[in-house]
């Protein structure tokens, strides 16, 4: 059985995510984690092959007063960050709703994203998607990123 760690504050978007691992992966234990503090907290207690991961998000949970803050538009790139000063050896799978990262202040389109992202936070990033609720054909695309061996 392997561990899922799905980082995503949009609740319609985190149901989308792991209607497709459950259906690709099937027997998998999913966590939800929806903030750049509370996916730290998860990736470093560890236990997770693989994260999937949202570019935008808050920097703590949305609960209690005052929320969470605003979502940061590098919040998923602020979790790889400090998840290469953790060695993290999880492989990363990006889902966002934009075209493009910035990456040291440059907007990288996500075709080139992961290579570019794996090689600055020596971290494996496997792939970056493109969400589009509206669309069903990045449903696909997700399901063969899930489809590898993690050892």
């Amino acid at each position: 059985m392997m561990n899922v760690l799905v980082v995503e504050d949009d609740e319609f978007k985190a149901a989308d995510i792991v209607r497709l691992i459950s259906e690709a992966i099937g027997s998998a234990t999913i966590t939800r984690a929806a903030s750049v503090t509370s996916a730290l907290r998860a990736i470093t207690a560890g236990g997770f092959p693989l994260v999937i991961l949202d570019m935008s998000l808050p920097t703590f949970d949305l609960s209690g007063p005052g929320g969470g803050g605003s979502p940061q538009s590098q919040g998923g790139v602020e979790v790889l960050r400090l998840a290469s000063r953790l060695a993290s050896e999880c492989v990363y799978l990006v889902v966002t709703q934009y075209p493009d990262i910035e990456i040291d202040g440059r907007e990288v389109p996500l075709a080139k994203a992961a290579k570019q992202l794996s090689s600055r936070f020596k971290v494996n990033v496997k792939e970056c998607l493109l969400y589009e609720f509206d669309r069903d054909d990045w449903q696909a695309s997700f399901s063969r990123a899930l489809t590898f061996d993690i050892t």
